[in-house]
């Protein structure tokens, strides 16, 4: 709840992603300013970094040779008095990343929920400042934090600079939200995260889960990227160009190979089919551009094929029901991710879920594959490659995904990502098109791709489809997705 709240609110208030969201309320006490953070390089091209604090607060004194004490200047101010109505739904109408998309409805009233963290403030580190205290300091390169990071070539060692906190007591509550009548006999169901001060500890427990925060809490922070050279010294890196990391030596090249990433990997993943390194999808350009990219990713799902076709149904089954529970999603990603990067062993990862998703977890795991004592590495790579792009898709395109899988749109959908000509444009003629040619349910797909920054228009006689003008990794976000449960989907009908 914590982590969905935070990421909801810098989503209102950073578009420009310069801010990041405290993940887990037990990283609040972390957040100290001039502690050092790793930025994680992700496995897969789509993933957003992952920035980590160390098991114990490491300070940037800790790292540097000379062990002296930083006494920083620190700036703080009022941030922001952050308080909102917001719906998912409000009368047939739906807000999206991409526009303003209107959507057909029947009798639906406004659904609103009240959102507050009351009066933040910020807390910022005098850059100036501190630059001049720290020249001509070195960083310590045998120290355990800074030794582990350069093991990982692309993992870069940043400083935190500024941390948003609250004044507060507040309240997250959650709960499911069902709306019928969407679309038709459409139901919309989400778990809805609000937000809202305390005021002298009164306030109304009528949701599932209730979760109280005190002052002050960190619920977001930013950091500077460090420049390390073999010889110690470093640079902050101040300019969005200028990129952290460390020197490498003028042997190595910057090329994407095994060795770079993980050598422990190169015995399970095909690095001529999946490479991390691909290019941003360019914009306003039709699907076909980056079909090839798409069937390189979802090549290992063809793994999913020899599973027993009752496996591969409950396993579809499971996977459409956590679709609407992001946190469930967020779950069984980091669990499938330290499995296949061999971080934890399966007893380990599953001790980090939420006693909830637990069992869920589990199931979804067993039936790719794998239990704990045995697992198919083919199976597992492919829930890899799906949990990643599942788990980097917005709360209300998992819901629209979950009512696509519902009415048994996928093979429709899937048919609209491979089709598409050079010019953007699918036959409507062809009958596996024909589910989605209602006015309702091409609503919903068009609402579904407009989350993922890929436009839909219906022509007299073929349908349009094309990416935005900044679509980022969206579209291979949800082309990945759409394949995965297509496949599995399959196996319902044999």
């Amino acid at each position: 709840m914590f982590s969905k709240a935070t990421k909801n609110f810098l989503k209102d208030i950073d578009s420009g992603g310069n801010l990041i969201s405290v993940s887990n309320l037990s990283d609040s006490d972390k957040v100290q300013l001039l502690c050092v953070v790793a930025k994680k390089r992700r496995f897969w091209c789509w993933q957003k970094p992952k920035y980590q604090f160390s098991s114990f607060t490491c300070m940037l004194s800790d790292v540097l040779i000379d062990e002296t004490a930083i006494k920083p200047v620190v700036v703080e101010s009022e941030f922001v008095k952050y308080e909102g109505t917001f719906g998912d739904v409000t009368k047939g109408n739906i807000t999206t990343d991409v526009g303003y998309l209107q959507m057909k409805a029947s009798g639906l009233e406004s659904v609103k929920s009240q959102s507050s963290f009351g009066t933040l403030r910020k807390q910022e580190v005098d850059m100036q400042h501190l630059m001049k205290g720290v020249q001509g300091r070195r960083i310590h390169l045998h120290h355990p934090f800074v030794q582990q990071l350069q093991e990982y070539k692309h993992d870069v060692l940043c400083i935190l600079k500024e941390k948003i906190v609250t004044t507060q007591k507040c309240v997250i509550t959650e709960h499911l939200q069902t709306e019928e009548n969407f679309i038709g006999n459409v139901g919309l169901k989400t778990k809805i995260v609000k937000v809202s001060v305390s005021e002298n500890g009164n306030y109304v427990k009528d949701e599932n889960t209730v979760l109280e925060i005190p002052p002050p809490t960190a619920i977001a922070y930013s950091v500077v990227e460090l420049y390390v050279r073999r010889d110690g010294t470093f640079d902050f890196c101040l300019l969005p160009e200028k990129k952290g990391g460390f020197e490498k030596e003028k042997t190595e090249t910057h090329q994407h190979n095994k060795a770079d990433l993980n050598d422990k990997l190169s015995s399970i993943y095909d690095w001529d089919v999946v490479d991390g390194t691909k290019g941003v999808v360019p914009g306003n350009a039709p699907l076909s551009c980056f079909k090839k990219d798409i069937i390189q990713f979802t090549k290992s799902f063809l793994a999913w094929e020899q599973l027993p076709d009752v496996h591969g149904q409950e396993l579809y089954v499971l996977l459409g029901e956590i679709l609407c529970d992001s946190q469930a999603v967020a779950q069984l990603q980091a669990v499938v991710e330290d499995l296949c990067l061999e971080d934890k062993n399966y007893h380990a990862a599953l001790d980090e879920i939420n006693p909830p998703q637990t069992k869920q977890v589990q199931s979804i795991l067993h039936l790719a594959g794998h239990d704990g004592s045995d697992a198919s590495k083919k199976l597992l790579v492919a829930l890899h490659i799906f949990t990643s792009a599942l788990n980097e898709m917005s709360d209300s395109a998992l819901a629209l995904l979950s009512q696509c899988c519902k009415f048994q749109l996928l093979p429709s959908l899937f048919a609209l990502l491979h089709l598409a000509s050079d010019d953007g444009l699918c036959s409507t003629i062809d009958p596996i098109l024909s589910d989605i040619l209602d006015q309702e349910r091409f609503a919903m797909a068009q609402c579904l791709f407009a989350l993922s920054n890929i436009k839909l228009e219906m022509k007299e006689d073929a349908i349009f489809a094309a990416t935005t003008e900044e679509p980022g990794f969206s579209p291979h976000v949800l082309c990945i997705v759409i394949s995965g449960l297509h496949l599995l989907e399959k196996k319902l009908k044999l």
